[in-house]
């Protein structure tokens, strides 16, 4: 299985990268401007069985509209959040309505850009994840847990996206507070 970065050269994607390089998986990254060990974005997303979509947030919807037929098919993790509020539908459920033949798994929010690309540091904290394609969902969280060291915490559906989107302005103003870079841990889950 090989895995993409789509927008790969920003800090969560050379993060996953990292983190990909020590697991041993096979993965591609993604760029607008391929050069060196980036391939364009349409290429590295068409290789790939996963594809991790690291953009930020304004760019989402363009990205993934220009991408749409190359996503068919495909998982594709929505980890972009916006730290400012927003009514409407989250960036995962956007990227959805620009991909419909994706499938969409939102997830990732909580893990720091800055501990993800330093891979010496073990990442002590849970991925929440949400869609509607439970299998998609599953194949991310085994995925996730070689990851961190917590575990995979099935969310729900996308719409619940907005509230887990929601969450990274929130650990962004804890870490600043207290000069971490703290995560997120689910506690009383059998």
């Amino acid at each position: 299985m090989t895995i993409g970065i789509v927008g790969g050269s920003g800090d969560f994607g050379q993060g996953l990268a990292a983190r990909f390089r020590i697991l041993g998986e096979d993965f591609v990254i993604g760029s607008r401007t391929p050069r060196g060990e980036y391939l364009a974005n349409d290429e590295a997303s068409r290789r790939s069985e996963i594809i991790f979509l690291c953009v930020p947030p304004d760019g989402v919807h363009d990205m993934v509209s220009g991408l749409a037929d190359a996503f068919a098919g495909r998982i594709v993790v929505s980890v972009a959040a916006s730290v400012r509020q927003h009514e409407g539908p989250s960036l995962a459920e956007v990227t959805a309505g620009a991909a419909p033949e994706a499938r969409v798994v939102a997830g990732f929010h909580t893990i720091s850009a800055k501990l993800l690309n330093n891979p010496e540091v073990p990442l002590d904290e849970d991925v929440l994840l949400c869609g509607e394609d439970d299998e998609a969902k599953q194949r991310v969280g085994e995925i996730a847990e070689r990851i961190v060291s917590g575990r995979a915490v099935d969310c729900g559906g996308l719409r619940t996206a907005r509230r887990l989107e929601s969450l990274t302005g929130l650990l962004i103003a804890v870490n600043k507070r207290y000069k971490t870079n703290a995560g997120v841990r689910v506690t009383g889950l059998p």
